[in-house]
């Protein structure tokens, strides 16, 4: 899935550029493309998160461009080969400790990896359209606890009886990809359609690129976007307004009062 989105983000920056890899046998191979805008987007192919590279991108410390440039967009995504491949992977326990170093590394580096650092849900799948041997090991129930996980080392919740609340982690986490899901756009129940995963990538780039267009009417860009604040007259003449309502109450209270 995190293959495909690539492909399809590519495809949306620079449409000469490939939809698919080449062939089958290639399929679980890295990717390096060069948009026609200067941009390089690049594929690491690690269903597991757990390569020694990977760790290197998140700490910045591979030799080369990497090291030397930050990226602008760092997108994440693993979870349904933990649970396909459960007898050599680990399953849960191995996924969830592999997340728990990954958000530590996040947590503490204050260089971040990337601008932008995004961690993918692990995608829901559709279980009546699985096959046999999917639907024994890829578990609805197991992706709902697996995302929870997730929210929650993201969002940092109450830590202690003491209410003392964390910071949330420097990374997005869209949860919408999957309720964007439909049963209609998949065919085995785990790959979705083109149109579909096209609407995820421009959430991607949205999150990336809407705050840094101009902030001036009209303000058309409603996704991801930081408002600017009013300007100091609109400010007091929405101050007013707002304290309107109230000061009418109490002059219209205390004009009973003296009337009885």
């Amino acid at each position: 899935m995190a293959r495909k989105l690539f492909f399809r983000f590519t495809h949306i920056m620079d449409s000469t550029l490939p939809t698919s890899p080449p062939n089958d046998s290639q399929k679980h191979s890295d990717y390096m493309l060069h948009a026609r805008t200067g941009s390089d987007i690049s594929f690491f192919w690690d269903p597991f998160l757990n390569t020694s590279r990977t760790f290197d991108i998140l700490q910045r410390t591979t030799n080369g461009t990497m090291a030397d440039e930050r990226p602008a967009l760092l997108v994440l995504g693993s979870g349904l080969w933990y649970l396909r491949y459960a007898n050599t992977s680990g399953g849960l326990p191995s996924w969830e400790a592999n997340m728990e170093r990954i958000m530590k590394i996040l947590s503490h580096d204050l260089d971040k990896p990337a601008d932008q650092v995004v961690m993918l849900p692990v995608e829901q799948v559709i279980p009546a359209k699985l096959s046999y041997g999917r639907a024994l090991s890829i578990r609805s129930s197991d992706i709902d606890a697996m995302n929870s996980d997730l929210h929650h080392r993201i969002n940092r919740p109450w830590q202690n009886a003491l209410s003392v609340h964390m910071p949330s982690l420097p990374l997005a986490f869209p949860i919408v990809f999957n309720q964007m899901l439909d049963a209609s756009q998949t065919e085995d129940g785990l790959h979705f359609s083109n149109s579909l995963v096209d609407l995820q990538a421009n959430i991607l780039l949205n999150l990336r690129c809407n705050d840094f267009l101009p902030k001036k009417f009209p303000l058309d860009k409603t996704c991801c976007y930081a408002y600017p604040w009013p300007s100091f007259l609109h400010s007091v003449i929405l101050g007013f307004a707002v304290m309107w309502g109230p000061i009418v109450y109490l002059l219209s209270a205390q004009t009973g009062k003296l009337h009885h």
